[in-house]
């Protein structure tokens, strides 16, 4: 890989909006990500043995899918003999071993059981087959939504890592001699040098494809690898538009312009991204809904001690939607903290119980319950005995026809009736 493809997939990555965005949230499939991107990085140098370390203890460790990479990744490296089977039983042995030590012991500690989380998923997903659970798509959904999704307009790019069509191009615009031309097209029309390194990536995605439950993350260490491929079809356009070889003004000039048309994809792809970043902004109303909250309880509740009123009575139920929508157990801690001093003095935190989340949190006779709390953050308008202090909108969908996006109510800030008395 030169630089100029190395420069390309930065500015690529850069211009897309799934990897810097979840690059930001500490999910599973985010670190996975990580590891796989350096598994990449060691393949393409032919550091066989570390990159099946690092696809063995992201499997172990990360996320248990990534099994589907292992197979079809470590099949190819096979079948190429880059790596024999004794090699690849002792580099699998050995570091899942260690893998399991590091994670077996520490999950078991945080969870207070004996626990090796991933293959407690894999057992959940594939023999149990209960991921259809948390909805299901049909079974082209990852071709015909995530990666295009994924990739934007970058997508219209990935072919050009495998067929000459800038050279091509180049060659019919000088109009050179048309038996020699047919000649080279037969030749060299197609390049095979990424299809070795591409085609267990797209395998990965065609099995992972028979899982009824699918989301774009489930794919992201897909992404990385199609990202090369853009890239390298982004150098050969580069080539053809900037050669120092003394070529036709015409050839030079079609050169130029097929290039424009890939950085205009890259460009068209940060524009995409940034309508995604704004929707994005709009997607948590829950976590924006308890900062609201939080603010009202600071003008509501006096510091006085002879106060009615105190911190650390309040009680706060947030139903399913707020609780997926933004309520995090950091905002959680910030919303129901208060300095009450100069010396770092605090109040709190107060109560807050995400309903659904955690059994014992599972509201039953929800109404009865429910009056036992002084704030709710919920999907409900209207509730019993609670009057609405504050609405948060959500939902955010693009509204193509005003140039604007389009929110609507989405979670209800309610205070008891009373409870300032």
């Amino acid at each position: 890989m030169n630089t100029t493809i190395g420069s390309y997939y930065l500015i690529i990555t850069a211009a897309q909006f799934h990897i810097p965005f979840y690059s930001s949230r500490l999910l599973p499939n985010t670190f996975a990500m990580l590891f796989i991107t350096n598994a990449y990085a060691d393949w393409f140098l032919g550091h066989y043995r570390q990159t099946a370390m690092y696809l063995v203890f992201t499997t172990a460790i990360f996320r248990c899918d990534m099994l589907l990479m292992l197979f079809t990744l470590g099949l190819c490296m096979l079948i190429c003999r880059q790596l024999s089977i004794a090699e690849a039983l002792g580099v699998g042995i050995v570091t899942g071993i260690a893998s399991l030590i590091m994670t077996v012991p520490l999950d078991s500690l945080l969870w207070r059981r004996p626990i090796w989380p991933e293959f407690e998923v894999w057992w959940f997903n594939t023999v149990d087959n209960r991921s259809s659970e948390w909805g299901e798509m049909v079974w082209h959904w990852y071709f015909s939504r995530a990666l295009p999704k994924g990739l934007m307009a970058t997508a219209i790019l990935v072919p050009l890592a495998f067929v000459r069509l800038p050279e091509l191009i180049d060659e019919m615009v000088t109009k050179k001699d048309h038996n020699k031309k047919e000649g080279q097209r037969n030749k060299s029309f197609f390049d095979w040098g990424l299809f070795p390194f591409f085609a267990p990536v797209f395998a990965f995605v065609v099995l992972y494809s028979f899982l009824p439950h699918k989301e774009i993350r489930f794919i992201f260490p897909a992404l990385p690898m199609l990202n090369v491929c853009v890239a390298y079809g982004m150098s050969r356009l580069h080539h053809v538009a900037f050669s120092k070889s003394k070529s036709h003004a015409q050839s030079k000039w079609a050169g130029k312009l097929v290039f424009i048309c890939g950085i205009g994809a890259i460009f068209l792809t940060s524009l995409a991204s940034l309508v995604f970043l704004k929707m994005s902004s709009k997607n948590y109303p829950g976590g924006e809904a308890l900062i609201r909250l939080r603010s009202h309880l600071l003008d509501t509740i006096p510091l006085q001690k002879d106060s009615k009123l105190d911190w650390n009575d309040v009680r706060v139920h947030v139903d399913v939607a707020a609780a997926m929508t933004g309520v995090s157990l950091f905002g959680q801690r910030h919303a129901s903290i208060r300095q009450v001093g100069e010396r770092d003095e605090y109040e709190g935190p107060f109560n807050i119980v995400k309903s659904g989340y955690e059994e014992e949190n599972i509201l039953k006779g929800e109404e009865a319950h429910l009056n036992s709390f002084t704030h709710l953050l919920t999907e409900r308008e209207r509730v019993n005995g609670y009057h609405l202090i504050d609405v948060v909108k959500g939902y955010p969908r693009l509204d193509v026809r005003n140039y604007r996006v389009s929110t609507q109510d989405a979670i209800f800030v309610h205070e008891k009736d009373g409870w300032k008395q």
